[in-house]
């Protein structure tokens, strides 16, 4: 599949459960507007601890993409360190892809790799919006390797000892980091206007490291 139709919201407001290919997975909270939803159950804790091992040694400064440019910049806004995976890249990394496109109810091919970021005391990335503003000149870069992102999945690899909730400041809620949970929201509606109440933010951690995977989707498929 090249481009999906942009319904909305894309995962079924009388989900409670999503049994996939190889794992069934809990909805245990939501909310309608902007669509966000709390998984349980979305990787084991093997699977966790088998994509923080592939992930650090291959550690980098993380990025952003610069609004007017488009070209990726180290700010102090977002301070962990990270890497991805390729979609497919490996059976390991495949098998993951396959069950998150399948909760997320969008296609694996337009999805972007996977993205592992690893917070230290005091990391945190603080709020911006996942989905590339139309205002801003450097989106249009973006944009063209398969469209608008859509909707965003962050999974937690581990449980933090202190902070590192992911925060949306406008909605007042804050999730707490549980190893093999995940929060997702959407921001692109069939209209294909984007929701600013997704604003979202990781918050500092005050104790231990944080390692989340995390998930982006494109109206169309994705070009690396």
């Amino acid at each position: 599949m090249t481009t999906a139709s942009i319904t909305f919201p894309r995962l079924p407001r009388t989900t409670r459960r999503i049994q996939t290919a190889d794992r069934e997975v809990f909805v245990s909270m939501r909310i309608e507007q902007p669509e966000v939803a709390l998984f349980d159950n979305l990787l084991s804790h093997e699977e966790c601890d088998t994509l923080i091992a592939l992930s650090r040694a291959k550690l980098k400064q993380s990025t952003i993409v610069d609004p007017q440019t488009g070209s990726e910049e180290v700010i102090q806004d977002r301070t962990s360190y990270g890497t991805y995976f390729l979609v497919n890249e490996t059976a390991f990394i495949a098998k993951l892809d396959a069950r998150i496109a399948a909760v997320m109810h969008w296609p694996i091919e337009n999805g972007e790799g996977l993205q592992i970021l690893n917070y230290k005391v005091g990391g945190e990335y603080k709020p911006h919006f996942d989905y590339f503003p139309a205002n801003n000149p450097g989106s249009a870069i973006h944009i063209a390797k398969g469209g608008q992102r859509v909707s965003t999945m962050i999974i937690y690899l581990n449980d933090v000892e202190g902070g590192g909730e992911t925060i949306f400041p406008p909605l007042g809620l804050a999730i707490t980091p549980k190893k093999g949970a995940a929060i997702y929201f959407e921001y692109v509606d069939d209209k294909g206007q984007v929701d600013e109440h997704t604003l979202h933010g990781g918050a500092p951690v005050t104790a231990g490291e944080k390692w989340i995977a995390t998930k982006w989707m494109r109206a169309g498929k994705y070009i690396a």
